[in-house]
């Protein structure tokens, strides 16, 4: 009986120590601008001034979506900015890849004629408390600035 007690003590300290650890944040920031090579599938002078709204997606170990703009957190961006700054992620992932995908929208509507950029990158999960990750947005259409 004493055994079975022992060892039943073990296998709750190992849980107890197993799900301490799945329940930390890890913190993801990406650092998220906007390509300014026209040549190289980048914008031209003074486009990222006129995205309105960023919509963010994240796949892979984890699931989210969030937006940002108009008009707070850095949407739209200043004429002659490309430079979005770090986008923080939390998620309590600690392996796999996470896949951070952002869409740029030239309208207050995230709908697919109004999409005028986008950009990815994959990281892989670890249980690090921050990991840093850098994204670029390309363009991808006409500015039109759909309503």
């Amino acid at each position: 009986m004493r055994a079975a007690r022992l060892l039943a003590t073990g296998v709750l300290a190992l849980a107890a120590v197993t799900a301490a650890g799945c329940n930390d944040f890890h913190y993801y920031d990406i650092h998220v601008s906007f390509n300014n090579n026209p040549s190289n599938g980048g914008f031209g002078p003074n486009e990222p001034s006129k995205v309105q709204i960023c919509l963010f997606k994240v796949s892979g170990a984890d699931n989210g979506t969030f937006s940002i703009g108009p008009n707070r957190q850095g949407l739209p961006l200043i004429p002659g900015g490309t430079d979005l700054g770090i986008v923080e992620f939390s998620t309590f992932a600690d392996s796999g890849t996470l896949t951070f995908t952002v869409e740029a929208y030239d309208s207050t509507m995230t709908v697919p004629n109004c999409k005028v950029g986008v950009g990815s990158t994959d990281i892989t999960a670890t249980s690090a408390s921050t990991t840093d990750g850098m994204l670029s947005v390309n363009k991808m259409g006409d500015f039109t600035l759909c309503q």
